[in-house]
């Protein structure tokens, strides 16, 4: 079932994306604006930050893990303002340390988390030269996820908000068919990362990430 939503979400997506680059075109032939697109390939590096306050898990300094997204953009600019809709597919782990479990003082067994997920950011920008700045929301699709805790593999997907929202800041450059991008992106909404199982309490961290990405147009106009 997660698998035909995946494609219809997919298909939806590109051809929304087809449609504003024929819109965008036709303008660009009544010379009316400068319009432009590029197509391809991006890649990205996350170094997620995760915060937790609180007396019964703490996050081990190895607890935020790189993680690594790759997939697809389009980039429409029209004059100096540009919309660069993503599709990627993107993988995470974390760790975290639960104190004194079970009422055993001293007994603080690691659990390792690890998500797939479906992420759809949306830029929306401004070009300065080959520089960018750009803003605009994220939105994460949860695929599935695991939890490894006292030799125990366990499905945690439905435990977790299925659609989490994400807010970005970036700035990039553009060097011939080469887009590098830095960014910063926050949490909107709360991730329910329901840890009551574990330790009979609901906890939901904070997290923010730092994000580094190398994209290549291959189509370009």
């Amino acid at each position: 079932m997660q698998l035909r939503k995946l494609k219809k979400i997919i298909f939806r997506g590109w051809v929304v994306i087809a449609l504003l680059i024929g819109s965008f075109s036709l303008c660009s032939g009544q010379d009316i604006y400068d319009v432009s697109y590029k197509v391809g390939p991006v890649f990205k590096i996350v170094s997620p930050k995760i915060r937790i306050d609180s007396e019964y898990v703490r996050i081990p300094e190895e607890g935020n893990e790189i993680g690594y997204q790759f997939g697809l953009f389009t980039k429409i600019r029209v004059n100096n303002v540009y919309f660069q809709p993503e599709l990627l597919i993107a993988t995470a782990q974390n760790r975290l340390d639960f104190l004194n479990y079970n009422g055993v003082n001293g007994f603080n067994p690691s659990a390792d988390f690890e998500f797939t997920t479906l992420e759809i950011p949306v830029s929306i920008g401004v070009n300065i030269g080959n520089l960018r700045l750009d803003t605009g929301p994220g939105f994460s699709l949860m695929l599935s996820g695991n939890e490894y805790f006292l030799n125990e593999k366990i499905n945690v997907t439905q435990e977790y908000n299925q659609v989490t929202i994400l807010w970005r800041l970036g700035l990039g450059v553009d060097i011939n068919n080469l887009l590098l991008d830095f960014k910063y992106e926050f949490g909107l909404s709360k991730t329910e990362e329901s840890l009551a199982r574990l330790i009979e309490r609901e906890l939901v961290p904070r997290q923010s990430q730092l994000v580094f990405s190398i994209a290549y147009s291959i189509l370009r106009d």
